[in-house]
């Protein structure tokens, strides 16, 4: 909780560009042209003049593994160091401060890696998400140990004899490993060093729930949890005799045994990991040193050094959690099961994901897609202090920004899509959404005052794209729209929302977005100029698809009436028809979503403010039809890509996780009311069915606490307030009132209007 503010502010400072003479003298190096196949590993012996802590800042591209005299260089724990960035732009090192004694002699191993600095073709049928080069391998040394071309660094192979971010590491310990020759002086990459602001960090280590025998040579290893991994398997058998792993996240059906489906939609491809024993007699273990992904069952199967030879065993395998280095800040239980269980299912999503970059999936993706960015960080930043991440995201919109100022989908981007899969407003909104929703949280503008210019060059891109007309002024292109939109829902087909609404709508935050921005820095011209802008757009928004025969947007779906709504777009008199016309369509499908992940934020925050609740509470615990408890009811253990669970796509996404922010700001009752939760409002819905709730958020000062608990008509509420901050506290029907920093506990009593004790 001490990090929320301080963090935001750091990732920025480190994100400079300042590397503080730790690269004085040091020079970049390579392996030759053989050695860069694999994973080269770079080797020297250095001493310092006096004890205590000395700082080694290393810059390894792709990425790299390190050892200081044998063991893991920092705390042992650190993950896909340096981070993925376009090295054209920006290059990430990271410093550690080894404790190391004066005139003792210490061996550095620095071993590099692809990650997706380069995605070669993966061949034998596995998979990959795209191809391509940012370069060679290469090693930037600094600090207590410089880089050099010549004698004082060599580089030799190593028993990493594969590596490939999307399909799997293959270590052989038969490998020759003998030679080695001098490292070679590397041209320097284009991009501008700058100190990593997070690391990826291996986490808790989860043992098997129960190991399948399937054949002779084969094993199916159930983790319980599907979540992003690194597998280790523990093997003994003859020298040359391996142990071969596929991955899958999709549920076993009850009675099987065997893996037989592929993870995340890509049928025809896998990614395998393949590890050849030495044959020492003892027990060996396996750990991918770059490869993580995202499954809950293994496969594995025992091949024989030679056909016919004697199999290996398995001794055991594990699975260790992987994500970025951001600390918890929030909590949420409640009397309900299923509401819990949905909870944590979004809980792993979230956990899965959140690594170098906000991934799409933890296995078929791994790319940052920018609209789970901006739709999707509040429910984020309930559970996690991500604010460096989202600092570092910004960053890689900047470098990824075209020179028209379009911002592509994927950020950084490692390849370039096609049509709305390249730029899509609801994607590219990030870049000015993003800065704004780190001062709402944080109360930190540095992100507007730095991406500014940013910022600017999108908002006029997108202004120039939406000067048509054919679709009319102020109607900008669609690209993607309400993404993975249910087909079905209920006993009626959903109503599709068109591409140019949801991306006009998008026109018109940004043009809001903007104005408060330009107010916060004192542009007090641009913002007066966006705000015209914005009521242009408005008008056009209205013109094109408001429909007073039904008092609703274009088709009356739940995503256009939602979207306009809560944006303001709509005309306050119509609020309560477009509200009804809302309700009427969820409970005219039996409590069903119709909504993709666009439109689900805001149909949400439209219920939930407008006092319907009690509909979303009905759409969430309905397991008979696509949505939450479908997904906990088909055993899912994270959220779906898609509300049916559809098996052609991923078991593995936060995108449809928004709930988790109607349990904080709903039956929690925590809302923000300004920036960094200087003041904010505590009230809880105490809806039927609910018994209790029990959440704490942490911002910059300490935690906020809310428990509420129910006993026939009496309720009681303790709300914890930290310091320098204020909160108005509503309960039921009483009057608002104030607490200052402590705890409280107030009850309430829900059947008498002047029951009340503080």
């Amino acid at each position: 909780m001490k990090r929320l503010a301080a963090a935001a502010a750091l990732a920025v400072l480190s994100l400079a560009g300042y590397s503080g003479g730790l690269f004085d003298g040091a020079r970049w190096i390579a392996a030759p042209a053989e050695l860069q196949a694999a994973a080269p590993r770079f080797t020297t012996t250095f001493s310092v003049d006096r004890d205590g802590p000395a700082p080694i800042a290393i810059c390894g591209l792709g990425q790299y593994v390190a050892t200081l005299d044998g063991r893991p260089l920092g705390r042992g724990d650190e993950f896909n160091l340096p981070g993925w960035t376009r090295t054209s732009k920006t290059c990430f090192y990271n410093v550690f401060r080894p404790v190391l004694k004066a005139g003792a002699k210490h061996t550095l191993a620095i071993t590099l890696g692809d990650g997706m600095y380069n995605v070669p073709p993966p061949g034998n049928g596995l998979y990959t998400k795209f191809t391509g080069s940012e370069g060679s391998k290469k090693l930037l040394v600094g600090g207590a140990v410089q880089s050099a071309p010549g004698a004082a660094w060599t580089v030799s192979p190593c028993d990493i004899v594969r590596t490939h971010v999307y399909s799997g590491d293959d270590i052989d310990r038969t490998a020759d490993v003998a030679r080695s020759v001098p490292a070679m002086a590397a041209e320097p990459p284009k991009g501008v060093l700058r100190e990593a602001p997070f690391v990826c960090r291996l986490q808790e280590t989860r043992k098997p729930v129960r190991t399948m025998r399937v054949s002779d040579d084969e094993f199916t290893v159930d983790f319980g949890q599907n979540a992003a991994y690194v597998p280790t398997v523990v093997a003994r058998g003859p020298r040359g005799s391996r142990v071969e792993i596929e991955f899958s996240e999709i549920p076993l059906k009850e009675g099987e045994t065997r893996i037989t489906k592929r993870p995340g939609g890509y049928g025809r491809t896998v990614a395998r990991c393949k590890f050849t024993l030495a044959g020492t007699g003892g027990a060996e273990e396996f750990t991918t040193p770059f490869f993580y992904y995202g499954f809950r069952y293994m496969k594995v199967r025992l091949v024989p050094a030679e056909k016919g030879g004697v199999l290996p065993s398995l001794e055991s395998a594990s699975a260790r959690v992987v994500m970025a280095d951001a600390p918890s800040a929030g909590s949420f239980k409640c009397s309900i099961p299923l509401f819990n269980q949905i909870h944590d299912i979004c809980w792993w999503a979230q956990r899965s994901n959140m690594q170098s970059v906000f991934t799409d999936c933890p296995h078929r993706e791994k790319l940052g897609w920018q609209e789970q960015n901006n739709l999707h960080s509040e429910q984020i930043r309930w559970g996690w202090d991500a604010n460096a991440m989202y600092a570092k995201t910004c960053m890689d919109m900047a470098d990824s920004q075209l020179p028209d100022g379009m911002v592509p989908d994927i950020a950084p981007e490692y390849v370039v899509f096609r049509g709305g899969f390249r730029h899509s407003i609801e994607w590219g909104s990030s870049m000015i959404l993003i800065p704004w929703q780190q001062y709402e949280w944080t109360g930190n503008a540095s992100l507007i005052r730095e991406y500014w210019p940013n910022m600017l060059a999108y908002h006029n891109y997108i202004r120039l794209h939406s000067k048509n007309a054919k679709r009319g002024l102020f109607i900008t292109a669609g690209g993607l729209g309400d993404w993975y939109q249910q087909t079905a829902g209920g006993n009626r087909p959903i109503r599709k929302t068109s591409i140019e609404l949801t991306a006009t709508a998008f026109y018109y935050l940004n043009a809001t977005t903007l104005a408060k921005c330009a107010d916060l820095l004192g542009k007090k011209d641009e913002a007066t100029a966006f705000r015209e802008e914005a009521a242009n757009i408005k008008k056009a928004f209205n013109a094109k698809w408001w429909r007073p025969d039904v008092h609703g947007y274009e088709n009356n779906s739940q995503t256009a009436n939602s979207m306009a709504l809560h944006l303001g777009l709509s005309d306050p008199a119509e609020t309560s028809a477009i509200v009804s016309n809302i309700v009427e369509d969820v409970r005219g499908r039996g409590n069903a979503v119709g909504t993709g992940e666009i439109g689900y934020p805001f149909l949400l925050k439209v219920l939930a403010d407008h006092g319907h609740s009690d509909v979303i509470f009905d759409m969430t615990a309905d397991c008979s039809k696509p949505g939450y408890g479908y997904m906990v009811a088909k055993g899912n253990t994270t959220c779906h890509e898609a509300w049916d669970c559809r098996e052609g796509s991923s078991f593995n996404h936060f995108m449809m996780a928004d709930i988790v922010s109607w349990f904080y700001t709903s039956l929690a009752g925590i809302k923000p009311v300004e920036p960094g939760f200087r003041k904010f409002e505590i009230a809880p819905e105490f809806l039927p069915g609910l018994d209790w709730v029990k959440a704490h958020h942490s911002v910059s000062t300490g935690d906020i606490r809310v428990e509420w608990r129910r006993k026939c008509d009496e309720v009681t509420v303790t709300v914890d307030v930290p310091p320098r901050t204020c909160a108005t506290v509503r309960l039921g029907w009483m009057a608002p009132f104030e607490q200052q920093p402590g705890r409280q506990t107030y009850t309430w009593c829900s059947r008498v209007s002047n029951c009340f004790r503080h």
